[in-house]
């Protein structure tokens, strides 16, 4: 076993990284890069379309499981 994977599995989880995410901004990433042809050079710029993509929609869920706001009285 390598010396990195063996300081992995003893390590703390670091709880500013969220290994779902990374993997779900990764993917994003392949697909947009390969869906343009796979251009050399421009693999950044495809990573941050992803992130922006994924930050996106993380935010959008998290809004939509946010209870709607109270009407203004008289207004039902």
């Amino acid at each position: 076993m390598c010396i990195w994977r063996k300081l992995m599995q003893n390590a703390a989880p670091d709880p500013w990284v969220d290994p779902l995410f990374e993997l779900r901004v990764r993917e994003t990433a392949y697909f947009l890069w390969e869906q343009a042809g796979r251009p050399v050079g421009q693999e950044q710029q495809y990573w941050f379309e992803a992130l922006d993509r994924c930050l996106r929609e993380r935010q959008a869920d998290e809004m939509i499981q946010e209870p709607p706001p109270a009407l203004p009285k008289g207004h039902s």
